[in-house]
């Protein structure tokens, strides 16, 4: 029976989203009856940490993001001999060390991510989707729902890395990325790694010679995916000619939103970033929230959540996951990326159709709290967390009496 998990707070995180990640999950297991402290390391004074890990310690630990070996090659879970849980938010393809880890256990937010590290002959994975907060407030009114069309996310400049291609892959790889995120763009079931592996397989087919010991494929796999984000977010935005857009997001370095977007799109306004806070509120003003997220095929982002429980209707592309636990034009309202023009017009419906809106988000809103909460997501990760620490815990005992 697991009883107690210590979760560790991410020393940072764009836009606050991990800390409320990490908050948002202790309450949950509490409320599910495991034992939970948030503990925090300081970089120059770790000795409390320590001493609150070791003189009493948990069934395991966890955290968002984390936790990737040392500059040395050490992880921590091993050092200190405690199971230790992976809640990747970000690409899987930057989290491929934590394999060589045996008391890792990488939990995705993909079912597509879960298959990758099982391909990498990971035993210890688990699937968790994001969730929503519990009983999260919509308190504004409709008619306090002063923005159309929101979108909230970074700017990637895709076209620059695109153009980086050739500098650093094979023709050939360069061809079949370019393959491959047509794929995964145009779709709701191919998920960009195995359109990737049958891009490769087509080029090889065509007797192109590609020495697979000579390509970089996890900085493919990184482009591709990167360039897939940020086309994936210009092209939905730029699919709404008629209602106002607001965007929320940073620019980073080199190109802006005007640079993708143009500078006399009227009906699209863009703002400063704000912390992850601030969008709840902004949520709770938004009439449709825009998402945009083709590399989760098989899975959801938070956004989707939070959209709905803030009383949002949200738009987003369709997938495998979304079509299991949602209806469209019941509850959520999907998308294909290659009909802009049906986005368009999709979104001008809705618009005009008040009451067809807010019932759709209302919906919305009342699935969400029954079956994608935080604390769902606490019961599902506890049931799958339990026979796991299990097996492991029998493979410490029968290591220790070989030794």
């Amino acid at each position: 029976m697991l009883k107690r998990i210590d979760i560790f707070m991410p020393p940072r995180s764009q836009y606050g989203v991990l800390h409320h990640f990490t908050v948002v999950m202790a309450e949950a297991l509490q409320k599910c009856g495991v034992n939970t402290r948030i503990l925090e390391a300081d970089y120059y004074n770790p000795g409390p940490f320590l001493d609150a890990i070791m003189s009493d310690p948990p069934d395991c630990t966890l955290s968002f993001n984390g936790l990737l070996p040392d500059d040395k090659g050490r992880f921590f879970c091993e050092l200190i001999k405690i199971p230790h849980v992976a809640c990747l938010v970000d690409s899987q393809n930057l989290f491929i060390p934590l394999i060589r880890s045996p008391l890792t256990i990488i939990a995705c937010s993909d079912r597509f991510s879960c298959d990758f590290f099982r391909g990498l002959k990971c035993k210890n994975v688990l699937f968790l989707p994001h969730g929503t907060d519990e009983k999260i407030s919509a308190e504004k009114s409709e008619k306090s729902r002063i923005y159309p069309v929101t979108v909230i996310c970074s700017l990637i400049d895709y076209e620059r890395l695109k153009n980086e291609w050739p500098t650093k892959y094979d023709p050939v790889i360069c061809k079949a990325m370019e393959e491959a995120a047509e794929i995964t763009l145009s779709d709701g079931t191919t998920s960009y790694v195995q359109a990737l592996v049958e891009a490769v397989d087509r080029q090889m087919e065509l007797n192109y010679h590609i020495d697979p010991a000579k390509v970089d494929f996890i900085g493919v796999m990184d482009d591709l995916e990167m360039y897939i984000k940020g086309k994936s977010r210009i092209d939905a935005i730029k699919a709404v000619k008629d209602a106002e857009v607001h965007i929320f997001g940073s620019c980073g370095e080199g190109a802006t939103w005007e640079d993708y977007l143009g500078k006399d799109r009227k009906n699209i306004i863009i703002h400063e970033p704000i912390p992850y806070e601030q969008v709840l509120d902004i949520l709770r003003e938004t009439k449709i929230l825009l998402n945009a997220s083709p590399w989760a095929k098989n899975g959801a982002h938070e956004r989707i959540f939070y959209g709905l429980s803030c009383g949002a209707l949200v738009f987003t592309n369709e997938n495998i996951y979304l079509k299991e636990n949602f209806i469209d034009g019941e509850n959520i309202v999907l998308y294909q990326a290659n009909d802009p023009a049906g986005l368009n017009q999709k979104i001008n419906e809705y618009l005009s159709d008040d009451k067809k809106r807010e019932a759709v988000a209302a919906r919305g809103r009342e699935c969400v709290e029954k079956n994608h909460t935080w604390e769902c997501r606490a019961r599902g990760l506890i049931a799958d967390l339990e026979p796991i620490l299990k097996h492991m815990k029998e493979e410490q005992v029968q290591n220790s009496k070989k030794e």
